[in-house]
């Protein structure tokens, strides 16, 4: 993934900078991969505005944005965000879960349905 990091009405340590690009490089773990991600500092009137933009290969961006005191503080909260959307949206997208969905609704529907269909067995 490539990583653009832009500093706004003031400059960063290199340091900031390299812990932001470890932890934003964490996120692929989660099996999504991203053609670049985009992150943006803005410091005014003593906040540090972190904005974290992952740009999917298709689809909507994963968008993240928090402000805090701390620099480093406000890159965990913005990554932490991201992480918590990108799990809902797998969670929201795989068939494992549409399966798990499925079996719920037709057990509330008839208790005495198996739980699994494919066991034709007589």
């Amino acid at each position: 993934m490539k990583i653009s990091i832009t500093c706004r009405h003031s400059d960063f340590p290199q340091s900031l900078q390299d812990h932001t690009a470890v932890h934003v490089q964490s996120l692929e773990r989660f099996g999504e991969h991203f053609e670049s991600g985009e992150i943006v500092f803005d410091t005014e009137h003593g906040e540090t505005t972190c904005e974290l933009i992952l740009h999917r290969h298709s689809g909507k961006p994963f968008v993240a944005k928090d402000s805090c005191d701390d620099a480093r503080t406000a890159i965990d909260h913005v990554v932490d965000k991201a992480k918590v959307q990108i799990i809902k949206y797998k969670e929201k997208h795989s068939a494992k879960s549409r399966r798990h969905e499925e079996t719920l609704y037709r057990a509330s529907i008839d208790p005495n349905a198996p739980s699994d269909t494919n066991n034709d067995q007589a």
